[in-house]
């Protein structure tokens, strides 16, 4: 895939060897900071997908949030794809078994 392929297009194709993308809506109603963009089902486990296409780093208050969200809804866990994170947001992922970070440069380089 090319390098200006938008992201969502490459998470979605990324995330099909994962499992069975399910819904492609909003889990949480509300406003459009509390939306899911997709949601996959990954050996009968929930999980939802944030594609968060930033010019900047996603830092640790987004983790903090998409981590409560996880908590509060029916979901097992989380991927969230981004163009970058910055190094106290891949520590603090790390710290959680829910969540798991996916740059855009790692998809480039699987695909």
């Amino acid at each position: 895939m090319a390098r200006d392929t938008p992201l969502m297009e490459l998470a979605l194709e990324y995330l099909k060897n994962y499992g069975t993308i399910t819904h492609e809506l909003s889990l949480i109603q509300g406003s459009t900071k509390h939306s899911i963009d997709f949601l996959i089902l990954v050996q009968e486990l929930l999980v939802g997908v944030w594609i968060l296409d930033w010019k900047r780093s996603v830092g640790t208050d987004k983790i903090i949030h998409i981590e409560r969200l996880v908590q509060r809804t029916n979901l097992s866990g989380g991927f969230i794809i981004a163009n970058n994170f910055s190094p106290n947001a891949r520590e603090l992922a790390n710290q959680t078994d829910t969540l798991e970070l996916i740059e855009k440069a790692e998809i480039l380089y699987h695909t």
